[in-house]
């Protein structure tokens, strides 16, 4: 990428999401924010961007800049509207299609391919090879790491996958893990070779995510007068919100005058082919628990309105079942609310001096350490702003410089 030469160009895959779409709806989440966030920054570091995911209504191979050097591309795979994403796979060569007609658009020119998630590294395996351009790729979440920790009665992820990410992780250039913990995993479970592994972390954004007075927050969220848990994130088993609700409900039977006022909130939308039966079934488990009248449910929110969320509650709930990073946790702690985790995957990075960590996911010993935050106003003022403090390592900043330097030295290696 030497001076005087063309603007770099980039294709970014995001095949079974979009990158604008609001995360906590379907299948947006964590990956969502990571993808817009970096391309923002490396559009302004002069990379042009060309986000590719699947078309799910309007037009057919739109592309529509969103902002200065990025576009989103929208192939045609399949139906022009949501499909499950265990249906996607059928639709992947139809998907490269389009982006290698973007590809002649440009003059046959991509510098580099970076994909998204096992699915979107299927059609980087391909378009590397078509187009003899790099390939980086994150995949987010890793099936085998999933299937070790399989809630009760939760499907595991297909043989499909795991054989789709073994060989994307086998030809990729680079694979970008957002912890020590998962580039461990891509070694020691699918062979990955260290040489190709590269660690960065994904940011927060400080503007949005920032401590605020907490009854201010509450009150423009019409929740004063309440003490307030919250759980942010898809309605799925994997995400723990049972283990949320049997949390509260631990803390409501242990500690009631502890518990006089406490609400859990729920914010996030549900996700796959059973969504509907998900929401009843979490609503159902309340009811049975007795703590019905202590659940909220509200949708998906834009950023600066779960900034709210988060500056309102005394302690966020991130009991996933495994977590490649950890974006709520955090956030939450960014904002200076205390944390209690799982201690799965990528939440041992994230949730140090901010939070709590709890082994396994038995809702008595998630309600202890829940009991411990809202039962000693030191100890939570002590997480809020060591967390608050701890988080200023996480920029989007510094890991759009961290890719950024990735794609160089590929791009470089390749002229």
């Amino acid at each position: 990428m030497s001076i005087g030469a063309p603007r770099p160009r980039v294709a970014v895959l995001a095949v079974h999401t979009s990158p604008v779409d609001q995360p906590g709806t379907g299948d947006s989440g964590g990956m969502n924010v990571y993808i817009r966030s970096v391309a923002e920054r490396l559009a302004g570091q002069g990379i042009e961007v060309d986000l590719f995911t699947r078309c799910r209504g309007g037009a057919t191979h739109d592309v529509r800049e969103i902002a200065p050097g990025i576009r989103v591309v929208s192939a045609k795979a399949g139906p022009c509207q949501p499909v499950p994403k265990s249906a996607v796979q059928r639709y992947l060569p139809e998907f490269l299609g389009g982006v290698l007609r973007v590809a002649r658009e440009n003059g046959n020119r991509y510098d580099l391919i970076h994909s998204h998630y096992w699915l979107s590294g299927w059609v980087g395996r391909a378009a590397k090879d078509i187009l003899g351009v790099p390939l980086v790729a994150s995949f987010h979440t890793l099936g085998k790491v999933k299937n070790y920790s399989l809630a009760h009665g939760e499907t595991p992820e297909p043989a499909e996958r795991l054989r789709g990410e073994e060989r994307v992780i086998g030809e990729a250039d680079r694979i970008l893990a957002p912890t020590p913990e998962e580039a461990g995993q891509l070694v020691g479970l699918y062979g990955a070779d260290p040489e190709r592994v590269r660690i960065v972390p994904p940011g927060v954004d400080h503007a949005i995510f920032r401590p605020q007075d907490r009854d201010v927050a509450r009150a423009r969220l019409h929740l004063s007068g309440l003490r307030l848990a919250l759980f942010v994130g898809r309605l799925q088993s994997h995400k723990g919100p049972d283990v949320a609700i049997r949390t509260i409900a631990e803390v409501v039977a242990r500690s009631p005058a502890l518990a006089e006022d406490l609400v859990l909130a729920i914010v996030g939308g549900p996700s796959g082919q059973h969504a509907g039966a998900e929401v009843a079934r979490l609503m159902e488990l309340a009811t049975a628990l007795g703590v019905s009248d202590r659940v909220m449910l509200f949708p998906p929110q834009p950023h600066a309105r779960l900034a709210d969320f988060y500056s309102a509650a005394d302690v966020v709930l991130v009991p996933s079942r495994s977590e490649s990073f950890g974006l709520v946790a955090l956030e939450a702690q960014a904002c200076g609310t205390p944390v209690v985790a799982a201690a799965v995957g990528g939440l041992r990075t994230v949730v140090r001096g901010g939070g709590l960590l709890v082994e396994g996911h038995d809702a008595a010993d998630h309600g202890e350490a829940v009991r411990a935050v809202l039962g000693d106003p030191a100890l939570s003022e002590r997480l809020g702003t060591t967390g608050a403090r701890e988080s200023l390592a996480f920029t989007w900043d510094a890991t759009t410089t961290e890719v950024g330097s990735i794609y160089r030295e590929l791009v470089e290696a390749a002229a």
